[in-house]
Protein backbone atom coordinates (compact mmCIF):
# COMPACT_ATOMS: atom_id res chain seq x y z
CA UNK A 1 0.00 0.00 0.00
CA UNK A 2 2.30 2.31 1.15
CA UNK A 3 4.55 1.77 -2.76
CA UNK A 4 1.37 2.63 -4.33
CA UNK A 5 1.09 5.99 -2.61
CA UNK A 6 4.54 6.66 -3.39
CA UNK A 7 3.56 6.28 -6.67
CA UNK A 8 0.70 7.69 -7.03
CA UNK A 9 2.03 10.98 -5.37
CA UNK A 10 4.68 10.75 -7.83
CA UNK A 11 3.73 10.39 -11.26
CA UNK A 12 7.04 10.18 -12.98
CA UNK A 13 7.92 7.15 -11.01
CA UNK A 14 4.66 5.71 -11.92
CA UNK A 15 5.54 6.40 -15.42
CA UNK A 16 9.06 4.42 -15.10
CA UNK A 17 7.27 1.47 -13.46
CA UNK A 18 4.55 0.81 -15.77
CA UNK A 19 7.60 1.56 -18.48
CA UNK A 20 9.67 -1.27 -16.65
CA UNK A 21 6.35 -3.65 -16.88
CA UNK A 22 5.83 -3.20 -20.23
CA UNK A 23 9.52 -4.00 -21.52
CA UNK A 24 8.99 -7.46 -19.17
CA UNK A 25 5.68 -8.03 -20.39
CA UNK A 26 6.81 -8.07 -24.23
CA UNK A 27 10.74 -9.55 -23.40
CA UNK A 28 12.29 -6.84 -24.63
CA UNK A 29 15.70 -8.22 -23.24
CA UNK A 30 14.35 -11.16 -26.00
CA UNK A 31 14.00 -8.38 -28.73
CA UNK A 32 16.57 -6.54 -28.15
CA UNK A 33 19.40 -9.40 -28.70
CA UNK A 34 17.89 -10.25 -31.59
CA UNK A 35 18.07 -6.58 -32.72
CA UNK A 36 22.04 -6.37 -31.81
CA UNK A 37 22.43 -9.73 -33.97
CA UNK A 38 21.71 -7.24 -37.19
CA UNK A 39 23.38 -4.23 -35.71
CA UNK A 40 26.66 -6.24 -35.25
CA UNK A 41 27.32 -6.94 -38.65
CA UNK A 42 25.52 -3.87 -39.86
CA UNK A 43 28.55 -1.68 -37.80
CA UNK A 44 30.93 -3.33 -39.70
CA UNK A 45 29.76 -2.66 -43.10
CA UNK A 46 29.62 1.08 -41.84
CA UNK A 47 32.80 0.81 -40.62
CA UNK A 48 33.99 -0.58 -43.89
CA UNK A 49 32.49 2.11 -45.86
CA UNK A 50 33.88 4.63 -43.67
CA UNK A 51 37.42 3.50 -44.60
CA UNK A 52 36.52 3.70 -47.85
CA UNK A 53 35.78 7.09 -47.71
CA UNK A 54 38.54 7.99 -45.68
CA UNK A 55 40.88 6.48 -48.25
CA UNK A 56 39.97 8.43 -51.28
CA UNK A 57 39.35 11.80 -48.41
CA UNK A 58 43.46 11.39 -47.81
CA UNK A 59 44.00 12.47 -51.79
CA UNK A 60 44.01 15.99 -50.60
CA UNK A 61 47.33 16.65 -48.26
CA UNK A 62 45.52 18.59 -45.54
CA UNK A 63 43.06 15.94 -45.17
CA UNK A 64 46.20 13.28 -45.02
CA UNK A 65 47.69 14.64 -42.44
CA UNK A 66 44.62 15.08 -40.52
CA UNK A 67 43.42 11.45 -40.91
CA UNK A 68 47.06 10.63 -39.96
CA UNK A 69 46.70 12.09 -36.63
CA UNK A 70 43.41 10.67 -36.01
CA UNK A 71 45.06 6.69 -37.01
CA UNK A 72 48.26 7.60 -35.02
CA UNK A 73 45.76 8.17 -32.03
CA UNK A 74 43.26 5.34 -32.22
CA UNK A 75 44.63 3.06 -34.58
CA UNK A 76 48.47 3.17 -34.61
CA UNK A 77 48.95 -0.06 -36.20
CA UNK A 78 47.07 1.73 -39.96
CA UNK A 79 48.31 4.30 -42.24
CA UNK A 80 46.97 6.36 -44.79
CA UNK A 81 48.90 3.95 -47.81
CA UNK A 82 46.99 1.18 -46.17
CA UNK A 83 43.54 3.38 -46.45
CA UNK A 84 44.57 3.75 -50.21
CA UNK A 85 45.53 0.49 -50.94
CA UNK A 86 42.27 -1.11 -49.30
CA UNK A 87 39.74 1.77 -50.22
CA UNK A 88 38.39 -0.08 -53.50
CA UNK A 89 37.51 -3.30 -52.07
CA UNK A 90 36.15 -2.06 -49.09
CA UNK A 91 34.27 0.37 -50.76
CA UNK A 92 32.81 -2.41 -52.95
CA UNK A 93 32.04 -4.90 -49.78
CA UNK A 94 30.63 -1.94 -48.08
CA UNK A 95 28.74 -0.90 -50.86
CA UNK A 96 27.02 -4.55 -51.50
CA UNK A 97 26.65 -5.52 -47.72
CA UNK A 98 25.06 -2.46 -45.98
CA UNK A 99 21.77 -1.68 -47.70
CA UNK A 100 21.15 -5.59 -47.38
CA UNK A 101 22.63 -6.07 -43.62
CA UNK A 102 21.39 -2.43 -43.25
CA UNK A 103 17.71 -3.43 -44.37
CA UNK A 104 17.63 -6.48 -41.71
CA UNK A 105 18.93 -4.01 -38.96
CA UNK A 106 16.51 -1.49 -39.51
CA UNK A 107 13.50 -4.28 -39.57
CA UNK A 108 14.37 -5.70 -36.65
CA UNK A 109 14.70 -2.79 -34.73
CA UNK A 110 11.45 -1.64 -36.53
CA UNK A 111 9.45 -4.66 -35.68
CA UNK A 112 10.75 -4.86 -31.39
CA UNK A 113 9.56 -1.21 -31.24
CA UNK A 114 6.23 -1.42 -32.82
CA UNK A 115 6.13 -5.16 -30.42
CA UNK A 116 6.67 -3.19 -26.92
CA UNK A 117 3.08 -0.95 -28.52
CA UNK A 118 1.76 -4.32 -29.15
CA UNK A 119 0.72 -3.70 -32.36
CA UNK A 120 1.55 -5.41 -35.80
CA UNK A 121 5.01 -5.73 -35.59
CA UNK A 122 5.20 -6.31 -39.61
CA UNK A 123 2.42 -3.92 -41.11
CA UNK A 124 1.48 -4.04 -44.71
CA UNK A 125 2.61 -6.31 -48.10
CA UNK A 126 6.32 -7.03 -47.97
CA UNK A 127 7.54 -5.52 -50.70
CA UNK A 128 5.95 -2.02 -49.67
CA UNK A 129 7.43 -2.82 -45.95
CA UNK A 130 10.46 -3.36 -47.28
CA UNK A 131 10.58 -0.36 -49.77
CA UNK A 132 9.85 1.68 -46.27
CA UNK A 133 12.17 0.68 -44.57
CA UNK A 134 14.81 0.94 -47.15
CA UNK A 135 13.67 4.88 -47.50
CA UNK A 136 13.79 4.81 -43.68
CA UNK A 137 17.45 3.74 -43.42
CA UNK A 138 18.36 6.36 -46.34
CA UNK A 139 16.47 8.69 -44.24
CA UNK A 140 18.78 7.93 -40.91
CA UNK A 141 21.44 8.21 -42.97
CA UNK A 142 20.57 11.62 -44.70
CA UNK A 143 19.72 12.77 -41.13
CA UNK A 144 23.06 11.49 -39.40
CA UNK A 145 24.83 12.90 -42.47
CA UNK A 146 23.44 16.61 -41.96
CA UNK A 147 23.62 16.75 -38.72
CA UNK A 148 27.22 15.46 -38.35
CA UNK A 149 28.02 18.66 -41.25
CA UNK A 150 26.00 21.16 -39.39
CA UNK A 151 27.87 20.08 -35.74
CA UNK A 152 31.40 20.04 -37.69
CA UNK A 153 30.46 23.39 -39.61
CA UNK A 154 29.63 24.84 -36.25
CA UNK A 155 32.55 23.78 -34.61
CA UNK A 156 35.14 24.96 -37.53
CA UNK A 157 32.91 28.73 -37.09
CA UNK A 158 33.53 28.47 -33.72
CA UNK A 159 37.62 28.07 -33.82
CA UNK A 160 37.38 30.78 -36.88
CA UNK A 161 36.31 32.98 -34.51
CA UNK A 162 38.51 31.94 -31.50
CA UNK A 163 41.66 32.55 -34.02
CA UNK A 164 40.17 36.13 -35.75
CA UNK A 165 39.65 37.34 -32.13
CA UNK A 166 42.92 36.04 -31.12
CA UNK A 167 41.53 34.01 -28.37
CA UNK A 168 42.47 30.92 -29.06
CA UNK A 169 45.20 30.77 -27.16
CA UNK A 170 43.46 31.46 -23.58
CA UNK A 171 42.46 28.30 -21.47
CA UNK A 172 39.14 28.94 -21.77
CA UNK A 173 39.14 28.37 -25.39
CA UNK A 174 39.81 25.08 -24.78
CA UNK A 175 36.82 24.64 -22.44
CA UNK A 176 34.87 26.44 -24.71
CA UNK A 177 35.77 24.15 -27.76
CA UNK A 178 35.22 20.86 -25.53
CA UNK A 179 31.96 21.99 -24.40
CA UNK A 180 30.57 23.11 -27.93
CA UNK A 181 31.62 19.36 -29.38
CA UNK A 182 30.17 17.74 -26.29
CA UNK A 183 26.51 19.91 -26.90
CA UNK A 184 26.73 19.46 -30.50
CA UNK A 185 27.41 15.90 -30.29
CA UNK A 186 24.36 15.58 -28.12
CA UNK A 187 21.91 17.34 -29.87
CA UNK A 188 23.19 15.15 -32.92
CA UNK A 189 22.24 11.98 -30.74
CA UNK A 190 18.96 13.84 -29.80
CA UNK A 191 17.39 14.18 -33.13
CA UNK A 192 18.50 10.90 -34.46
CA UNK A 193 16.97 8.92 -30.85
CA UNK A 194 13.51 11.06 -31.76
CA UNK A 195 13.61 9.60 -35.42
CA UNK A 196 14.42 5.85 -34.68
CA UNK A 197 11.42 6.64 -31.47
CA UNK A 198 9.20 7.96 -34.04
CA UNK A 199 9.61 7.39 -38.14
CA UNK A 200 11.12 3.91 -38.14
CA UNK A 201 8.68 2.17 -35.98
CA UNK A 202 6.40 4.43 -38.39
CA UNK A 203 4.26 6.31 -35.03
CA UNK A 204 3.71 9.60 -34.90
CA UNK A 205 3.21 11.32 -31.98
CA UNK A 206 3.87 14.94 -30.28
CA UNK A 207 7.25 16.24 -29.32
CA UNK A 208 5.98 16.57 -25.92
CA UNK A 209 5.68 12.49 -25.48
CA UNK A 210 9.12 11.16 -26.97
CA UNK A 211 11.16 14.13 -25.82
CA UNK A 212 11.87 12.28 -22.44
CA UNK A 213 12.53 9.22 -23.77
CA UNK A 214 14.63 10.75 -26.58
CA UNK A 215 16.54 12.58 -23.88
CA UNK A 216 16.89 8.93 -21.96
CA UNK A 217 18.49 7.70 -25.48
CA UNK A 218 20.75 10.37 -25.84
CA UNK A 219 22.43 10.35 -22.25
CA UNK A 220 22.62 6.61 -21.90
CA UNK A 221 24.53 6.65 -25.57
CA UNK A 222 26.74 9.54 -24.31
CA UNK A 223 27.50 6.99 -21.04
CA UNK A 224 28.30 4.22 -23.02
CA UNK A 225 30.17 5.59 -25.16
CA UNK A 226 32.45 7.30 -22.54
CA UNK A 227 32.71 3.70 -20.69
CA UNK A 228 33.46 2.48 -24.18
CA UNK A 229 36.73 4.85 -24.46
CA UNK A 230 37.95 3.82 -21.06
CA UNK A 231 37.52 0.06 -21.94
CA UNK A 232 39.51 0.29 -25.28
CA UNK A 233 42.60 2.53 -23.96
CA UNK A 234 42.62 -0.42 -21.26
CA UNK A 235 42.50 -2.78 -23.59
CA UNK A 236 45.31 -0.95 -25.95
CA UNK A 237 47.64 -1.24 -22.75
CA UNK A 238 47.02 -5.83 -22.16
CA UNK A 239 47.63 -7.15 -25.46
CA UNK A 240 45.43 -10.08 -24.12
CA UNK A 241 42.83 -7.98 -23.99
CA UNK A 242 43.15 -6.87 -27.27
CA UNK A 243 42.08 -10.00 -28.80
CA UNK A 244 38.52 -10.30 -27.69
CA UNK A 245 37.82 -6.09 -26.31
CA UNK A 246 36.99 -5.15 -29.90
CA UNK A 247 34.04 -7.47 -31.09
CA UNK A 248 32.91 -8.74 -27.56
CA UNK A 249 32.64 -4.92 -26.20
CA UNK A 250 30.58 -3.53 -29.62
CA UNK A 251 28.06 -6.80 -28.81
CA UNK A 252 28.10 -5.77 -25.30
CA UNK A 253 27.56 -2.31 -26.24
CA UNK A 254 24.89 -2.97 -28.92
CA UNK A 255 22.91 -5.16 -26.27
CA UNK A 256 22.57 -2.86 -23.79
CA UNK A 257 22.11 0.14 -26.09
CA UNK A 258 19.35 -1.71 -27.64
CA UNK A 259 17.59 -2.55 -24.53
CA UNK A 260 18.03 1.14 -23.54
CA UNK A 261 16.05 1.98 -26.54
CA UNK A 262 13.54 -1.01 -26.20
CA UNK A 263 12.73 0.61 -22.69
CA UNK A 264 12.83 4.40 -23.52
CA UNK A 265 10.15 2.77 -26.65
CA UNK A 266 8.37 1.33 -22.85
CA UNK A 267 8.16 4.96 -21.39
CA UNK A 268 6.68 6.56 -24.96
CA UNK A 269 4.00 3.80 -25.39
CA UNK A 270 2.98 4.23 -21.69
CA UNK A 271 2.60 8.08 -21.43
CA UNK A 272 -0.65 9.66 -21.04
CA UNK A 273 0.75 12.87 -22.64
CA UNK A 274 -0.80 13.33 -26.41
CA UNK A 275 -2.05 11.56 -29.07
CA UNK A 276 -0.34 8.67 -31.26
CA UNK A 277 -1.21 7.42 -34.57
CA UNK A 278 0.26 4.48 -36.27
CA UNK A 279 1.05 5.86 -39.82
CA UNK A 280 1.40 1.95 -41.19
CA UNK A 281 -2.34 1.08 -40.37
CA UNK A 282 -3.77 4.50 -40.03
CA UNK A 283 -5.30 4.22 -36.63
CA UNK A 284 -5.19 6.39 -33.26
CA UNK A 285 -3.55 4.29 -30.39
CA UNK A 286 -5.34 4.98 -27.18
CA UNK A 287 -3.24 5.94 -24.29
Amino acid sequence: MRWRRVRTRHRWLDHLVRAGVRFHQVDARRLAAAVSFSAFFAVFALGLLGFAVLGYVVDEPVADQAVQRFLDEHLPRMDTDGLRAARGTAGLIALVSLPVIGLLWVGALRSAIRAVWRVEEYPGRFLIRWLIDLLALAGLGLLLAISLSLAFGAEALLEWLLDTTGTNQRPASGWLLAAARFGLGLAVNLLLSIAVLTALPRLRMTIRRVLPAALLVTGGLELLTSLGRLVVERAQANPAFQLVAGAAGLLVFLVILNQLILYSAALTATATTGPVKDLATGQHLAN
